[in-house]
């Protein structure tokens, strides 16, 4: 077990039961700090979790604990990747296209199924678990036990996406994996929990409804019924009533073997009527509107949030910007692991009209403003963050601006990207706390 100095930490978030830091560097990293040293049983136990998890071909899709570091205090730190934004940063913009929904799920589950066939349970599939990596890939964390056993965490908070017989008796099991999985895929799918807080109510009203009452069924016209149906049995109240990981793998990949073919895929000119559709309860939807074309609901991806950078890099076709290393030790950001140090290369000769103002630092975030002459069908938000491999997409869509999560103490680059369906136009990167940006040529 390694020794970390606490001046090599960023405070990055307080969790219910851990405090999270950032360690900078060529390759930033997380260090999870719980709030007392691990007994020997723990250690073990962790140790014997992530030895199984290492094994699975999934293991890709797990963010995984790579050492066991010791702060000076004594409390000891999980040092996991970095990723930059979890599902609930990703919703926060509205619901996810079905196609990535659909993607999400097979590689959830597939994680899942790996994992309760090796005897491994994950203990807390909640939003907040499904992270994103810089590549735009998926990936679940914090799976084990052992740590959960050892530092029990208070419920409330993740009520609506906790099964019922964790909320009665705290079981930790397969079946009540497979409910969080289902909680996270509504919430990615609708935008909300399927058991969101009512004006006034209390975290113990919540958590009667989760007990008692069926959540709101999904519906929409781009919402697959097999897609719907799937979510409502992995949310039963019976344990013994809702399908293993394993079945809901095959559920899904059957959903993406159903893939419409290409001549019908094209409900991009009303996609945010279909978003707007999937809003729940069932009992206040309204009949949908008689539709404009006849043609079958999309499942594909349309470039969704999950599907990472490099489809918005494809969509306006220039490289987004990265962060330069600077010239003195203090002011020095790490470069991105990249071939050539001069930085990423723009393959376009078009201007850079796309006006970004100076970026408001509020210390957790930064807002952002642009502007350009005529309206653009859409933009692109990249933020290079200081230790990052690659830029993120911190907003997509038609707005000229947008609030972006940041950690205190780490450098950014930001630029704003977009495209009137013809020419792709970008902004000069703009950033804060003293980051020197590479933009391209």
């Amino acid at each position: 077990m390694a020794e970390i100095p606490l001046e090599a930490l960023v405070p990055h978030a307080v969790g219910p039961v851990a405090s999270v830091y950032l360690v900078p560097g060529a390759r930033t990293t997380v260090l999870k700090v719980y709030p007392q040293p691990l007994d020997r049983r723990t250690y073990n136990g962790i140790e014997v979790e992530q030895a199984k998890l290492a094994g699975l071909r999934s293991a890709p899709s797990i963010v995984r604990v790579e050492s066991l570091d010791e702060l000076p205090d004594g409390r000891t730190g999980l040092r996991m990747e970095f990723c930059p934004q979890s599902l609930p940063d990703l919703v926060a913009v509205g619901p996810l296209p079905i196609g990535d929904v659909i993607i999400l799920g097979q590689i959830l589950s597939s994680v899942l199924a790996e994992a309760h066939d090796a005897g491994l349970v994950h203990g807390g599939v909640t939003p907040a678990n499904v992270l994103e990596r810089p590549s735009g890939q998926p990936a679940l964390a914090d799976f084990g036990v052992a740590l959960r056993l050892r530092f029990p965490r208070d419920l409330m908070g993740d009520a609506a996406y906790t099964a019922p017989e964790v909320l009665r008796d705290g079981e930790l099991s397969e079946h009540a994996d497979v409910y969080g999985l289902g909680a996270v895929l509504y919430l990615a799918l609708t935008g909300q929990s399927p058991f969101p807080a009512r004006p006034g109510e209390s975290a113990d009203g919540v958590v009667l409804r989760v007990l008692r009452e069926p959540p709101p069924e999904v519906s929409g016209r781009d919402v697959p019924r097999a897609l719907s149906g799937l979510l409502m049995r992995m949310l039963a109240k019976d344990p013994e009533a809702r399908p293993d990981a394993a079945t809901v793998l095959r559920e899904f990949e059957a959903l993406l073997a159903a893939e419409p073919a290409e001549d019908d895929l094209d409900f991009d000119d009303f996609s945010e009527e279909l978003a707007a559709a999937r809003i729940v309860p069932v009992a206040t939807i309204p009949a949908a509107p008689k539709p404009k074309k006849t043609k079958k609901p999309r499942t594909t991806p349309r470039k969704g949030l999950l599907i990472g950078a490099a489809a918005a890099v494809a969509l306006v076709a220039v490289v987004p910007v990265m962060i330069q290393p600077g010239q003195d030790d203090e002011a020095t950001v790490p470069p991105p692991a990249v071939s050539t140090p001069a930085g990423p290369t723009v393959t376009t000769s078009a201007p850079t009209p796309i006006e970004l103002k100076p970026p408001q630092d509020k210390g957790t975030s930064v807002v952002l403003a642009w502007s350009f002459p005529k309206p653009l069908d859409q933009y692109v938000v990249f933020v290079a963050e200081q230790g990052a491999k690659t830029p993120r997409v911190a907003y997509r869509g038609p707005k000229t601006s947008a609030t972006v999560q940041v950690s205190p103490g780490l450098k950014y680059c930001f630029q704003v990207q977009g495209t009137d369906g013809v020419a792709p136009y970008r902004s000069a990167p703009r950033s804060i706390r003293g980051a020197t940006c590479l933009g391209g040529r």
